[in-house]
């Protein structure tokens, strides 16, 4: 088997070989190549075609670099191609390129390879080539760029392009290149190119290809002219030689270079043709774009008017749309508009081979307000062709006279007429004012110019008609009128509300005005006001109210906080204005700044203080309505200081009783007038209350008349007393807390005296100071029992000393003056001890001896 197999590939192999060596007779290479550089980078490769029949051939072409031929590219191309156009990385400048061809039959037999046909570089001489240079790149491609170097050159191993290094790639000994990947699209002035700091520079330019045109549409505005437009998505970013062109296409048959910025090319209408083919081409180095647009022109007229033209008035004004083309046999409609207020008006009349003109008036127009308008018109009421420039205006300024008077009776009746102008146009000078006074009874009328806005009248009691008028640049103001009533009628309300003066609040906005409505009235409110309590008085100012309205908004910048104003409403009767409400207010009310005056001589009692106090609590000038008044007491005798307050809520009353005071004490009072906002500086006095007399008498009384009654009943039974025995009053131990520390000192001292036998003697015990030991056992005994000491008490019990007295002599001897001693005996205090003790007062003993019978 194995034998059978080895045969069987033998021959197989013989058989092809067989086949091969009869085919190779028709497999020679090409012949007659050319190389052809179209640019810096793309090579033409032409070559003549084999004419062997075989169906089936490719040809291989191989692209060397430098001398040694170093293979930097291969293609195979089929049989039926004999040009190739190869693009090169590396500009063709900077080497030599060689290219050679081989056939490459079915039956994968190749023929020998064509000799080299060599497209020759550039060779420097004496300074360094720089490729490439002042060419057009395409964005986003990869280059290469080369230096080429004389044949002295030493080593160059940096090279810059947009001054940034890039790795140098060897080339051969004399030329070295770099690689530039995605290239960025540069402005006008290209892109730097150079070898060394010290070598040339070159420029190069990166751009993109064009663009297919947007929104290509051709229209015509005068049937005369027909302009082309459209949008360019990016703009071209060359200029010169290199930038983009535009050029029109007319039916084929006309060119019309076009610009791009605008991105707009015109051309004259073909009498008597209505339809139109255009198409739009768009070139660069890089490549080319068309667009077109066929239509027909009755489709695409869109009339413009060449001008606009406006005349203002006070109240209207006349504007005027020149319209120009060749519209004959067209119907057109323009409209004008009107801002603000967005104001429309149309007119429709057939097209002319001439200049049109459309007038429109604009009416009911406010004086001096700015306005603007602008014009277009249309064919067949459907294509509208584009507004006209805005056209801005101004009307002209109205003038009027806004007049009132201020009449008053005191001390006789005195009439100032007072107007301000008002004009939509506050630069307006106003040359004088026209008065003119007319009475009817007696009828007569007086007119006089003046250049200042109030003048006196001198009128008589009677009713009279005023009208002024403002002179002005282009003549007289619209009149002003008013009529001053007579003596008799003037002050005659037309409602009752006008004797009851309303109090207004105002608030951060301003004042809010409202009053009742006066159904009789047939002409509009005035609102007068003024500031009060002001020296000199303020001026009047006034606002005229549309009879339809019973309100009127003030604004807060035009008053002033802590001030009161008074509004006076004026109602529109037969005979002129009459009074109709009064309103007072704050915009703003401040704490007072005036302070009440408290009277020195209030009504007081022992408990209680009657204060009264003088304020004008109706001055015009305090800072806001006085709602009362806040009375402060301070004690400021006893120890513990305390204050309270009360209020007093009715700002007419002038007086308050504090009670609930302590006797024979000083109490300071701080009286203080408030408003909303607060109370304001304080006044303060200071007052004692009274001694309570009676109470005294009471205190001291009392105890007085209990002693008294003492006293009495010892009086009355003084002998029934004398005749008890001694020891009845045994049980009588009374304690005395109470007693003086000192009476119980002298008492002990009594047992050291020395008594001579006498039937009266006094013993005077001075004052000495105590010593510790004293003070102690006072104090130690002070809570003890005391015990009352009768004088037939024996001497014994009462004093313990070394000197021992007669008992006789004192057997029979009484003690006019009792003495209160203690009862207990200090045993454990030793004599010495108790000689030293001392007492702080001054103690008599008066002893008398009675001699029995």
């Amino acid at each position: 088997m194995i034998i059978y197999w080895t045969t069987m590939l033998t021959i197989f192999i013989m058989s092809d070989k067989v086949k091969g060596w009869n085919s190779s007779d028709i497999t020679s290479p090409p012949n007659n190549i050319k190389l052809q550089a179209l640019d810096m980078w793309r090579l033409k490769i032409e070559w003549t075609i084999n004419q062997n029949k075989q169906s089936i051939q490719v040809y291989e072409i191989q692209v060397g670099r430098t001398t040694n031929m170093d293979i930097i590219d291969s293609m195979n191309v089929s049989r039926g191609l004999n040009t190739v156009i190869w693009s090169s990385q590396l500009p063709l400048n900077c080497v030599n390129h060689a290219v050679r061809i081989r056939l490459i039959s079915a039956a994968s037999t190749f023929s020998s390879w064509s000799p080299w046909k060599t497209n020759y570089g550039q060779v420097s001489s004496d300074e360094i080539l720089l490729f490439p240079d002042d060419q057009v790149l395409r964005e986003g491609s990869t280059v290469m760029l080369c230096c080429v170097y004389p044949r002295d050159t030493s080593h160059i191993s940096s090279m810059f392009f947009g001054n940034t290094p890039y790795e140098v790639i060897n080339i051969s000994p004399r030329v070295k290149a770099i690689r530039v990947d995605n290239l960025k699209a540069t402005n006008a002035y290209g892109i730097n190119f150079y070898c060394h700091m010290t070598s040339d520079v070159a420029y190069n330019f990166v751009t993109f290809p064009p663009e297919k045109p947007q929104h290509f549409r051709c229209e015509t505005a005068d049937m005369r002219n027909i302009n082309c437009s459209w949008q360019i998505l990016r703009a071209p970013n060359l200029n010169g030689s290199y930038r983009r062109t535009y050029t029109l296409l007319i039916s084929d048959s006309r060119t019309v270079s076009c610009n791009f910025n605008p991105p707009s090319c015109g051309f004259k209408v073909v009498p008597h043709q209505i339809t139109y083919n255009v198409t739009l081409l768009v070139r660069n180095s890089l490549g080319r774009e068309s667009k077109s647009d066929i239509f027909n022109i009755t489709d695409r007229v869109f009339p413009v008017p060449q001008r606009l033209e406006v005349t203002a008035g006070v109240f209207d004004s006349l504007v005027i749309l020149h319209l120009n083309g060749s519209f004959s046999g067209l119907q057109l409609i323009c409209q004008i508009e009107l801002e603000p207020g967005g104001t429309v008006q149309e007119l429709v009349q057939d097209g002319s081979d001439s200049v049109q003109l459309y007038v429109f008036r604009l009416q009911n127009l406010t004086p001096s307000t700015q306005y603007t308008s602008r014009g277009r018109c249309a064919v067949q009421a459907k294509h509208w062709g584009q507004w006209t420039a805005q056209w801005l205006f101004i009307t002209e300024p109205l003038v009027t006279v806004e007049l009132w008077r201020q009449i008053k009776k005191h001390p006789n009746r005195n009439i100032t007429l007072l107007w301000k102008p008002v004009s939509s146009d506050p630069q307006l000078h106003i040359e004088a004012y026209e008065v003119c006074v007319s009475s009817i009874n007696p009828q007569r009328s007086v007119c006089m110019n003046v250049t200042q806005t109030q003048v006196e009248l001198n009128t008589d009691l009677h009713m009279h008609d005023v009208t002024v008028k403002a002179a002005i640049r282009t003549g007289l103001s619209v009149p002003s009128h008013i009529t001053i009533p007579s003596a008799r009628t003037e002050e005659k309300p037309i409602s009752a509300s006008h004797s009851v003066i309303k109090r207004i609040v105002g608030n951060d906005e301003g004042f809010h005005l409202t009053w009742t409505r006066d159904s009789g009235a047939t002409c509009d409110y005035v609102v007068e006001w003024c500031m009060l309590g002001i020296e000199p008085p303020c001026i009047l100012l006034w606002r005229k109210v549309p009879a339809n309205q019973t309100s009127l908004q003030l604004n807060a910048g035009d008053f002033t906080a802590g001030v009161q104003y008074m509004f006076t409403i004026y109602g529109c009767g037969a005979d002129g204005p009459r009074l109709h409400e009064k309103q007072t207010g704050y915009l703003k009310e401040l704490r007072p700044k005036q302070y009440p005056t408290l009277l020195s001589h209030p009504d007081i009692t022992c408990s209680s203080v009657n204060l009264t106090w003088r304020f004008n609590e109706q001055d015009l000038k305090h800072p806001g309505f006085i709602t009362g008044y806040v009375i402060r007491v301070r004690s400021e005798g006893s120890s513990e200081l305390f204050s309270f307050s009360q209020s007093v809520n009715d700002p007419h009353s002038k007086s308050l009783t504090v009670s609930g005071l302590q006797e024979n004490q000083p109490y300071t009072f701080h009286l203080a007038a408030c408003t909303s906002a607060g109370c304001g500086p304080e006044s303060r006095a200071t007052f004692r209350t009274r001694q309570n007399h009676y109470l005294l008498m009471a205190k001291i009384g009392v105890p007085l008349l209990v002693l008294l009654g003492c006293c009495v009943c010892l009086w009355l039974y003084r002998n029934i007393i004398k005749g008890f025995p001694e020891e009845s009053f045994s049980f009588l131990h009374i304690k005395a807390p109470d007693l003086d520390e000192d009476l119980y000192e002298a008492s002990e001292k009594i047992r050291r005296l020395q008594i001579e036998d006498c039937k009266w003697c006094d013993v005077e015990i001075l004052d000495i100071r105590r010593t510790a030991l004293e003070k102690t056992y006072l104090s130690d005994t002070e809570h003890q029992n005391c015990a009352l000491i009768s004088p037939e008490i024996p001497l014994s019990s009462l004093i313990k000393t070394s000197h021992h007295l007669n008992t006789d002599i004192w057997t029979n001897t009484g003690l006019t003056n009792f003495t209160y001693v203690s009862s207990v005996q200090p045993n454990s205090l030793e004599s010495k001890q108790l000689a030293e003790i001392s007492s702080d007062y001054v103690t008599s003993v008066a002893t008398y001896e009675k001699h029995s019978e």
